[in-house]
């Protein structure tokens, strides 16, 4: 990574895991995807000698095999995490060294207090409060929330309405988060107990692992994770590989922040880097420049809207994006990323 000034450099050989000191339980947290009884298919993909891609159930989960261990990048859910290790174990016996949370959601998190007794946890700042008090905040914030919601709903009789299917996406999401946040069981939390602010280094056998924080985008506490000699970058959720991203505005995130990671993060990867999204496939630099792309039009087509005078609704009815066919809808809607950036656009409308 070029021109990288890093704040924090941890220099590990061969000596044993960071000892964890005072860990607090955290919840099972907040997640966009919901859980499923059924067993786990696993697919594991092999991006260069020594990184891989491990798709599951919930976030995609890199990894970096090194002579001294392995750096494991996110772990979907608890019921799965043992599932995870398993499959890491297919490909080296060596420890589990290190954790890296790209941000504080339950289908990246939720594996934690199985991680927790093998390896030392990381995220930024804010991913730790997130864990451990915002369920607290869900819980006394969201019933109104999904109140307001329902009777705006409610009032638009159009079932197929762009905007009404937009609000009943945002409904069926608060009424998941707040499950979840209901469930919080302090008893089997495990948060980071390892946090930075700006940028830290990790070095493990001799690989740099770079984890970088710029802006809120999808969270208020998003890391990019590069394993600089294997050229392979995990944007986390800053990245939705052929689908609407989710834009967590109740968790501070922000659709201009996206633009901001993802611009940050390729002025400093080579072009052949080998990049793993949050959800979807693997892919390449220029899929993720594709992926910038439609962000900024689509901040640029929201603004253009609201300068005319259109309210959201109008906005979301209106809107188009045919230019970029490869993004479709899943659990969000182009009608929710219309909504999101135009109330992060007009605050005081």
């Amino acid at each position: 990574m070029r021109c990288l000034v890093l704040t924090t450099i941890l220099i590990l050989t061969t000596g044993p895991v960071l000892a964890h000191s005072g860990a607090v339980p955290a919840p099972p947290a907040p997640s966009p995807t919901p859980r499923q009884a059924k067993p786990v298919g696993f697919k594991l993909e092999k991006l260069t000698a020594n990184a891989y891609c491990l798709y599951g159930r919930g976030g995609n989960v890199g990894f970096l095999v090194t002579d001294a261990g392995v750096v494991v990048v996110d772990d979907q859910y608890e019921e799965v995490a043992q599932g995870i290790v398993d499959q890491i174990r297919t490909v080296t016996d060596r420890p589990i060294r290190f954790l890296v949370n790209t941000h504080y959601h339950g289908d990246h998190t939720g594996g934690n207090p199985v991680f927790i007794k093998m390896a030392e946890i990381v995220a930024h700042d804010a991913v730790r409060p997130r864990l451990l008090e915002y369920p607290e905040a869900v819980k006394k914030a969201f019933p109104d929330r999904k109140r307001r919601l329902q009777e705006e709903i409610d009032a638009i009789g159009d079932a197929t309405d762009p905007y009404r299917v937009a609000l009943e996406k945002d409904l069926g999401l608060l009424d998941f988060l707040l499950k979840d946040a209901l469930s919080f069981n302090p008893a089997t939390a495990a948060p980071p107990g390892l946090t930075y602010d700006g940028r830290m280094r990790l070095w493990l056998g001799g690989q740099e692992v770079d984890v970088l924080h710029v802006a809120p985008g999808h969270t208020d506490g998003d890391s990019m994770v590069y394993f600089a000699k294997e050229k392979v970058l995990h944007m986390g959720d800053l990245f939705f590989n052929g689908m609407y991203p989710f834009i967590d505005v109740w968790a501070g995130g922000s659709a201009r922040g996206y633009v901001t990671n993802i611009d940050q993060i390729l002025s400093l990867v080579p072009p052949d880097t080998k990049v793993i999204p949050g959800h979807g496939p693997t892919t390449d630099v220029a899929t993720l420049r594709r992926f910038r792309s439609f962000m900024s039009d689509l901040i640029a087509a929201v603004e253009k809207a609201a300068k005319a005078g259109r309210s959201k609704p109008e906005a979301v009815r209106s809107i188009s994006m045919d230019q970029y066919p490869e993004i479709k809808p899943t659990f969000r809607t182009l009608g929710n990323e219309i909504a999101v950036v135009y109330d992060e656009l007009t605050p005081a409308r």
